[in-house]
C-alpha cells in the first residue's frame, strides 16, 4: 500500500478531531468571555467600595475642616476684591498701569 492510501483511512479520525477542535475553541472563547466579564464586574465593585470607603472617610473626618477652610479662603478672595474695586473706585489711574 500506499502512503496516501493510508492517509484514506484517516480521514474520519481528522473529521472527529476537527469536530472537537471546533468545540473546544468555542468553549475556551465562552469561558474568556465570561472571565473577562468577571474581571470587570470585580473591578467595578472594588473601586465602588473603596471609594465608598474613602468617602465616608472624608465625610466623617475631614469634611468639617476642609468646609471651614474653603469658607475662610473664599471670605478672603471676596474681601481682597473688594479692596481692589475700592482703591480702583478712588483712584481711577491706578487701574490703568
Amino acid at each position: 500500500m500506499n502512503l496516501f492510501d493510508y492517509l484514506h483511512f484517516l480521514e474520519p479520525v481528522q473529521e472527529n478531531v476537527s469536530k472537537v477542535y471546533s468545540t473546544t475553541s468555542g468553549i475556551i472563547t465562552v469561558v474568556l468571555v465570561l472571565w473577562a466579564l468577571n474581571i470587570l464586574v470585580s473591578l467595578t465593585q472594588r473601586t465602588f467600595s473603596t471609594g465608598r470607603a474613602v468617602g465616608s472617610f472624608y465625610r466623617n473626618y475631614l469634611h468639617r475642616y476642609t468646609s471651614i477652610f474653603s469658607n475662610s479662603l473664599s471670605k478672603l478672595i471676596k474681601k481682597k476684591e473688594i479692596q481692589t474695586q475700592d482703591n480702583t473706585a478712588k483712584n481711577p489711574m491706578s487701574a490703568l498701569r
